[in-house]
């Protein structure tokens, strides 16, 4: 009668040892099976509730965890080291006061256990209020005087108040301490990038991979930062091993899409960017890329096509409703691009490339009263403007206003000498009557804003 429980029990404690094994390969599912295998037999072991919160928390389940974390403690209320991870995960979760109170917890039972001084500086950091971060940051120091998760914390702290070089600095004492101390690297190119110093980021982007070369989403970051290097052969070869990793990876894909736009293989970004949309067929931006490429191949339906896809889901994205009023008028779809544009007026009315291309919707309407004013609230937001200029001179030009007409190409003349369209309409202009000739083909000389 009692060779089934120590059975049971002996069964248990072998699964627990597997999972630890599981654990160890990055097998967490199967750890997780393991362990929750384990505790249906003998619920009352602290130690694998807390494993199994480990598991989860490297699964990315924080909630889970947290559950698994919450029932490890009520076996053992004071076990300083659940109480911390419990803080840490709740913090993850955005649930500040819980894991303050976990903190505390920790302070009441033992003062001098610095990690519940140090994993505050997160959760303050997180709140916003940077001063008892800082507080907390001076407290752990005198527990520990040379903590490099101290130094990695603060600089968090310091960092999303832009004083990048302050955080820089405590993440190279985290290095100094830890020449291993995980995501450091990665925080000292995060903030060199925000600065401008995009060699040095990369630098320190580079050693990040070193340690860590299997983090697609940091060889992402580091592949665009390539990007803006214009490092373009370098950066295809981050992104291509991404989607040979993860062949969902549609991010990566658009990236490869506009490394083959920037090289004029219009096919190669096509493909791209369908693959994209074959993953993700709501993808922030990849039908606006998609159509450009389109437009460029002549294909102007299709492009309207997913620019109106695009339009039915970017909501009041101003960015992405930028892209697409520019591109609407390309494919000559002028009123569902005037309806756009002035959505687009409505969320940033101080943009000047906004009001630029809404007036040059109306003009293409021939409602050129609307598209001058709108021209003239751009010159107002941005005065050296010279397609704007151009644009109002061939609408004075279409109105009879020659005298006027000549006065604003003029203006965009001093801007823009070399322009061969502003060059050739202040010479047509001098041609008496030479408006009345072109007036017909007005509709088809407007310059938008190419951004």
């Amino acid at each position: 009668m009692d060779t089934e429980p120590t059975n049971e029990w002996i069964d248990a404690e072998a699964r627990a040892d597997r999972a630890h094994q599981l654990y160890d390969q990055g097998r967490w599912p199967e750890a997780a099976a393991e362990l929750r295998a384990a505790i249906s037999v003998h619920p009352h072991n602290p130690a694998w509730h807390f494993n199994l919160a480990l598991t989860l928390e490297a699964m990315g389940d924080y909630s889970a965890a947290c559950e698994s974390f919450t029932q490890a403690l009520a076996i053992d209320a004071d076990d300083l080291e659940t109480l911390n991870c419990l803080g840490v995960n709740l913090t993850r979760l955005g649930k500040y006061a819980e894991a303050l109170e976990q903190f505390h917890r920790m302070e009441e039972i033992d003062s001098a256990y610095e990690p519940s001084y140090c994993n505050r500086i997160v959760t303050y950091a997180e709140m916003g209020d940077h001063e008892k971060a800082e507080l907390m940051f001076y407290l752990a120091r005198q527990v520990k005087e040379e903590c490099p998760a101290c130094y990695f914390n603060i600089g968090g702290s310091l960092y999303a108040r832009g004083l990048y070089d302050r955080a820089i600095d405590c993440w190279e004492q985290a290095l100094r301490l830890d020449a291993n101390h995980p995501y450091a690297n990665l925080r000292i190119a995060e903030a060199c990038w925000d600065k401008g110093d995009l060699a040095r980021a990369r630098r320190h982007y580079q050693a990040e991979l070193q340690a860590d070369e299997a983090d697609l989403d940091m060889r992402l970051d580091y592949g665009q930062l390539l990007m803006e290097m214009n490092l373009d052969a370098e950066a295809a070869r981050q992104f291509q091993t991404i989607v040979d990793r993860d062949g969902d990876n549609a991010t990566a894909y658009l990236c490869l899409g506009q490394l083959a736009w920037r090289k004029g293989e219009l096919a190669s970004a096509a493909e791209h960017y369908r693959k994209v949309l074959g993953i993700a067929p709501k993808f922030p931006g990849a039908h606006v890329r998609l159509a450009e490429v389109l437009l460029r191949q002549g294909s102007v339906q299709d492009a309207a096509r997913h620019l109106v896809y695009e339009l039915k889901n970017c909501g009041s994205d101003p960015d992405r409703l930028q892209e697409v009023g520019r591109l609407l008028l390309e494919a000559r779809q002028v009123r569902r691009a005037n309806e756009v544009l002035r959505r687009l007026v409505r969320l940033r009315p101080c943009d000047a490339n906004a009001q630029h291309n809404l007036a040059v919707s109306f003009f293409m309407m021939e409602r050129l009263k609307d598209g001058i004013r709108h021209c003239r609230r751009a010159l107002k937001l941005k005065p050296e403007y010279p397609m704007a200029l151009y644009n109002l001179a061939l609408a004075h030009q279409r109105l009879g206003q020659i005298p006027r007409a000549r006065r604003y190409v003029a203006r965009a003349m001093t801007m823009a000498p070399k322009d061969s369209n502003i060059r050739r309409l202040s010479q047509r202009l001098r041609s008496p009557g030479f408006w009345a000739r072109l007036r017909s083909r007005w509709s088809s000389s407007y310059h938008k804003d190419p951004s």
